[in-house]
């Protein structure tokens, strides 16, 4: 098969043999993919000849792996958002039902050192309390939520 007519350019036999994947050698492959990188008009009529011919197709499908990866990386946006918000949430329930006064007062004042320290002292177990009665408080409400059996 020639592969190059007299003024230089590609053979039609030599194009259709690239488009139908024809016994070519690797060697001229490589020269006619190398005339059809600064050819033009070559390129042009090795085009027109793909047009017509059948696409290749994959193996197999991308559909389904790359559904499964979009609904597993929405699933991880949601859930981190839910978190975020019940975290949110469950930290102003804590606040609120702490029954712990929120004051921004000055700071102690040096005759004040003795009642600021035993405060910080007796802080621990004041919040434990605060949190004890939060959580409990917490639970008897999601209780409540809960359908009652009419057995």
């Amino acid at each position: 098969m020639e592969r190059f007519r007299a003024d230089g350019h590609l053979t039609d036999e030599a194009l259709s043999a690239l488009v139908l994947d024809g016994e070519i050698d690797p060697l001229g492959r490589l020269e006619m993919a190398e005339h059809l990188s600064f050819c033009d008009l070559c390129l042009q009529r090795y085009t027109d000849r793909l047009a017509g011919a059948e696409l290749l197709a994959p193996p197999q499908g991308c559909e389904k792996g790359l559904w499964t990866r979009i609904r597993l990386r929405t699933l991880r946006l949601v859930t981190s958002r839910y978190a975020t918000a019940a975290a949110a949430v469950a930290l102003a329930l804590t606040v609120l039902w702490s029954g712990e006064e929120v004051r921004f007062s000055r700071p102690a004042l040096p005759e004040d050192r003795s009642a600021a320290v035993e405060r910080l002292h007796t802080w621990p177990e004041r919040w434990n309390d605060a949190l004890d009665r939060t959580l409990s408080g917490v639970t008897d409400f999601f209780d409540g939520l809960r359908p009652q059996n009419n057995r």
